[in-house]
C-alpha cells in the first residue's frame, strides 16, 4: 500500500493535468490573464496626484497690502492646465485645496449665458453660432454672440449687427427659442449701429461697446442714448476680444495680442501697472472699484484708473472672473 503522501502527490499532478488539458481546448479564446486577476494587478501608469493651489511667496505681505486697498472678494483663476482655483480677498486664501474643472479652455471664445431667458450661445464654428437650453438648440450664420441685460440674443453677420427680436413682420420665417420660455423670434438689423461690425458687448438694454472696422484699423466705439463715442483706433495691428466691467464703465480689448484697458469716460487707452504691458486677461470687482490684470508670470490688483497703486501677486492665469 502505498504513503498517504504519495497519493496526495499522485492526486496535484493529475489535478494540474486536467487544467492544463482545459487550457489547451480553450485555445485563443479566453485571455491570458481573467478580468478578476488583471483587478488585482497594479495599473502600470497611475492617476496623476491632484493638483494643489499654487504659493504665494510673501503673503501676508501682499494681504495686508489689499487690505490697506480695501479690496475684496474672490478671484476665479484659471491656469494654463485649465484648472479653476477660488482665491478669497484680501486675505489670499485658496478656498479650494485642489484646483475644479476649469472653463472650456480650448474652445477660442468662451460660451455666452442669459440668467433671464435660460440660453447659452456660443461660437461654433468661423460663421456659425449655436444658441440652446436644456431642452433645445439651434444653429445659424453668425459671428460675436451676445445677450442684452433683458435676454435678446444678438449677433454680427456681413458687418452688420443683428438681434432675434419678437417684432416679426407678418409672413416672416420665425424660430421658437425654447429657454425659459417659448417666444418666437426672427433675426432683425439693429438701427443706428457702426458698419463693419466685429465685436459687441451690451452694458444696458440699448447701450454696447464695439469693435468695428476694416482689418489694421480697427475701432473701440461706445454708444450710449444713441451716441456714439470712439475710445481707440488700432492702425496696424488686430484689435479684439472685447469685455466691459459689470457696471459698464471700463474695457479691456487686445491690441495685437496684449490685453488694454479703457475707460468710457477717457478716450484713450489706460495707463497700465509696471510690468503689465503684456497681460492677457482683464476682470474687474462687482462694483466696478478695483482691476485684476493677469500676465504670464504676475497678476496686478489695482483700483480702476489708479494703477501706480497695484499689487503685484506672484500667480499666472489664463482667465479670469471676479465675484
Amino acid at each position: 500500500m502505498r504513503p498517504l503522501g504519495t497519493w496526495v502527490v499522485i492526486g496535484a499532478l493529475a489535478l494540474i493535468g486536467l487544467f492544463a488539458a482545459r487550457d489547451a481546448l480553450r485555445g485563443d479564446e479566453a485571455p491570458a490573464s481573467s478580468p478578476a486577476s488583471q483587478g488585482l494587478e497594479k495599473p502600470r501608469n497611475p492617476p496623476p496626484a491632484l493638483a494643489r493651489a499654487p504659493q504665494i511667496p510673501d503673503k501676508e505681505q501682499l494681504a495686508a497690502e489689499l487690505q490697506a486697498l480695501g479690496a475684496g472678494g474672490i478671484l476665479y483663476v484659471t491656469d494654463v492646465n485649465c484648472r479653476r482655483y477660488l482665491l478669497g480677498l484680501p486675505a489670499l486664501l485658496w478656498t479650494t485645496a485642489q484646483g475644479l474643472p476649469g472653463p472650456d479652455c480650448a474652445s477660442g471664445a468662451p460660451s455666452v449665458v442669459s440668467e433671464r431667458s435660460g440660453l447659452t450661445a456660443e461660437q461654433v464654428d468661423a460663421e456659425a453660432i449655436e444658441v440652446s437650453s436644456e431642452i433645445w438648440s439651434h444653429e445659424f450664420p453668425g459671428t460675436s454672440p451676445a445677450f442684452k441685460p433683458g435676454g435678446t440674443l444678438t449677433f454680427v453677420r456681413d458687418g452688420r449687427l443683428f438681434e432675434w427680436t419678437t417684432a416679426c413682420p407678418a409672413g416672416t420665417a420665425a424660430v421658437t427659442f425654447r429657454g425659459l420660455r417659448a417666444i418666437d423670434r426672427c433675426p432683425r438689423p439693429i438701427r443706428g449701429a457702426p458698419r463693419l461690425m466685429q465685436e459687441v458687448v451690451w452694458t444696458g438694454e440699448n447701450d454696447f461697446a464695439a469693435i468695428a472696422g476694416p482689418p489694421g484699423a480697427m475701432s473701440l466705439l461706445v454708444n450710449r442714448n444713441g451716441r456714439e463715442v470712439s475710445l481707440f483706433k488700432s492702425v496696424g495691428a488686430s484689435l479684439s476680444g472685447l469685455v466691459a466691467s459689470p457696471h459698464g464703465r471700463y474695457f479691456g480689448a487686445r491690441v495685437g495680442g496684449s490685453m488694454f484697458v479703457f475707460d468710457s469716460r477717457r478716450p484713450g487707452n489706460l495707463a497700465l501697472p509696471s510690468g503689465a504691458e503684456r497681460s492677457n486677461e482683464v476682470a474687474w470687482s462687482p462694483d466696478d472699484r478695483f482691476t485684476a490684470l493677469a500676465s504670464e508670470s504676475f497678476m496686478y490688483l489695482y483700483p480702476s484708473g489708479r494703477p501706480r497703486r497695484a499689487v503685484a501677486l506672484p500667480l499666472s492665469a489664463i482667465q479670469l472672473d471676479w465675484r
